[in-house]
């Protein structure tokens, strides 16, 4: 049976709507007066993502953290639905807050811009309810001001961009009002006015490229401080230019097809500059989006038909690889569409196009497109992944996100699969410092403070492995056949049942290290996840995952069934 369907575009998508793309479409719609065509669809898609702690997920299955839960509430706030179980997010928001004064995207991250601008909102327009010691907070935006007058992501880390001066003026207006700015606010409001091309269009920062994303952050944030563009009228004319005949907009010139966050970006510009939409260009700019919906569930970025994304398309490169009579008969349109994933606009691979750059999506083409014998521009990786580091060694999921461990295991990991060594396109001191941060005893947490993993302790090592400390890894790297479980497999501790994730990890590690796989026992696992073609992520499910899930376990059956030439694992983090 095959097990993924390739689109127009040549890419494959995962099955299920996406939740960026499902705010940015409500958003949208809401801001024009309009509602999607199955509204009581996308409220259960969005209220599937709550977990038990009051937080929301990026997908079902994973933690709670404050980017997933800002866009799922506010949604649900936009077609008119209560927000469930407001007191145990409000319990859960109050972990996010930091030592420092900031917030964190998940407890025990460190604090980002990012999450300061999402909890905020959460507490004021959400939970209605005052930000807890908004003058700490002040203290810590304070800090991330840049020499040049613009905003960074975080104290000390990375250069000035639009996107971080949106996300700190929001989050001061929505903690303090309107308090003086902690800021120096003209040397602020004459940055992001720098930031206007000739063109008229304003790029995120200088040398980038102008585009509809930047230009929409940059004018709320000059909004929420009391100013605007220099040149409005100019602005006007580029966001104009950019209406495509099917009505709807592009991300920058020459992009040539619209998208649901294109849409987002220049109708919340508009509305910001004090224009109205005209009622025949509402019209079509709602039926755009509204054709981007899946049926009976939330949004993705464009035609559904033709919405390709960067980890199903990757998935699908190596299943086909993995079991040719599976695939579509050849990997070329996979391989281009994940080539062309790779724009001018960032170094890093989109998860969706003209999207920002991930760098778990990065780790995946790179694998993908290797394991098929092609690649990607190593020196481009490279840069993006230098660029990435945060100021306390950590990677997190895109720039100016905080740290976390899946995230820089990933960063070093696509670097060492580019052919480039991790250790001279990385600060490896502070690599191993947040890997310090991470440990708990002789196991590591997927963040500083959480629960230490199985998943987290195996890949740490590899980490460890990629960075000289050989010795250190071998000798925690003995110590996970000990984990496994009676029933083949691992979990997320030894006492836990085990996944088809917490496995892949551990078996990765060992086979990279050198050390013996227990074959038998993960043939024995294997024998319950698999439900027919497919995968489950748990022996509990009867029902297959998905192609995630189906990559990860063709490629542990191949080794499973290779005994005298042992199959390789791609080195791919969740």
């Amino acid at each position: 049976m095959n097990p993924f369907t390739l689109l127009a575009d040549g890419g494959v998508r995962q099955g299920e709507a996406d939740l960026w793309c499902s705010y940015a479409a409500v958003r949208t719609l809401h801001w024009l007066g309009e509602k999607p065509a199955g509204t009581e669809q996308v409220v259960a898609f969005l209220l599937s993502r709550q977990n038990t702690d009051g937080g929301f997920a990026w997908q079902r299955g994973l933690p709670s953290d404050v980017w997933a839960t800002y866009y799922c509430t506010q949604s649900l706030s936009d077609l008119g639905h209560r927000v469930p179980r407001a007191e145990l997010l409000a319990d859960w928001l109050a972990q996010t807050r930091t030592w420092d004064g900031g917030f964190a995207m998940t407890p025990g991250q460190g604090a980002d811009i990012w999450a300061a601008y999402y909890a905020t909102r959460l507490y004021r327009e959400v939970l209605r309810l005052p930000v807890p010691e908004p003058g700490e907070l002040g203290g810590w935006l304070a800090a991330s001001q840049h020499a040049s007058g613009g905003l960074s992501w975080s104290p000390g880390g990375h250069s000035p961009d639009v996107r971080a001066g949106y996300y700190g003026a929001l989050a001061w207006r929505a903690a303090a009002g309107d308090a003086p700015v902690p800021w120096r606010a003209e040397a602020l409001v004459e940055w992001l006015r720098d930031q206007q091309d000739d063109c008229g269009g304003f790029r995120f920062a200088p040398g980038s490229q102008p585009c509809a994303w930047a230009a929409f952050r940059a004018v709320r944030a000059l909004a929420a401080l009391d100013a605007g563009p220099r040149e409005p009228d100019r602005l006007r004319g580029w966001l104009a230019d950019r209406r495509l005949p099917d009505g709807g907009y592009e991300r920058w010139a020459g992009y040539g097809s619209s998208d649901v966050w294109a849409c987002f970006s220049v109708v919340g510009a508009l509305q910001t500059l004090g224009d109205t939409v005209a009622p025949a260009d509402r019209a079509a700019i709602a039926e755009l989006v509204r054709s981007c919906q899946l049926p009976d569930s939330g949004f993705t970025y464009t035609d559904p038909g033709r919405a390709g994304d960067s980890l199903a398309t990757a998935a699908a490169t190596v299943v086909s690889a993995l079991r040719p009579d599976g695939g579509q008969g050849s990997t070329g349109p996979l391989v281009r569409w994940l080539q062309q994933a790779h724009l001018p606009y960032e170094d890093g691979v989109m998860y969706m196009p003209g999207r920002g750059a991930e760098v778990r999506c990065t780790l995946w083409a790179v694998e993908a497109l290797g394991a098929v014998g092609e690649q990607l521009d190593s020196a481009r990786i490279g840069r993006w992944v230098r660029g990435l580091q945060n100021a306390d060694g950590g990677f997190g999921y895109w720039l100016g996100r905080g740290s976390d461990l899946v995230s820089t295991v990933s960063a070093v990991e696509a670097l060492a699969a580019t052919g480039l060594a991790p250790a001279d396109w990385t600060d490896p001191a502070g690599v191993h410092r947040f890997l310090a941060n991470c440990r708990s005893g002789d196991r590591y947490c997927p963040v500083p403070g959480a629960e230490p993993t199985l998943a987290a302790t195996a890949q740490a090592i590899r980490v460890l492995d990629l960075l000289g400390s050989a010795d250190q890894a071998a000798e925690l790297g003995a110590t996970l056949a000990a984990q496994a479980s009676p029933l083949g497999g691992f979990g997320p501790s030894a006492r836990e049942l085990p996944d088809l994730l917490s496995t892949y990890q551990v078996v990765l590690t060992q086979h990279v290290l050198g050390l013996p796989v227990d074959l038998d026992g993960l043939r024995r696992f294997l024998a319950k996840v698999r439900v027919g073609s497919g995968f489950a992520w748990s022996p509990l499910s009867r029902v297959p995952a998905g192609l995630l899930a189906g990559c990860l376990g063709e490629q542990l059956a191949a080794l499973a069934a290779s005994d005298a030439a042992p199959a390789p694992l791609l080195r791919l983090n969740l």
